[in-house]
């Protein structure tokens, strides 16, 4: 194949209409924000849900702390945390 020939198949297939290039290209734009979307709203729900286990981790007592193994401490260090942290 000499390089002449390798730079023709990197080229769009000449058969496609350019009407086909003005539908597709704001579909998967589309696609590409409702994924976005999708994800922060994901995202938003799981950083609420983190917020709130550290609010209840808080306000546990001594003996509940000792039960699950914790400390003192080491809830200081996880409510220290801002939410989108794991």
């Amino acid at each position: 194949m000499s390089p002449a020939n390798c730079t023709d198949t990197i080229q769009p297939p000449d058969d496609r209409p350019p009407a086909a290039y003005a539908i597709a290209l704001p579909w998967f734009a589309a696609r590409r924000l409702a994924w976005w979307l999708g994800n922060g709203a994901d995202r938003a729900l799981l950083w609420a849900e983190r917020a709130r286990q550290r609010r209840q981790l808080a306000e546990l007592d001594d003996y509940m702390l000792r039960d699950i193994g914790l400390t003192r401490a080491d809830v200081a260090n996880e409510i220290r945390k801002a939410f989108w942290q794991q």
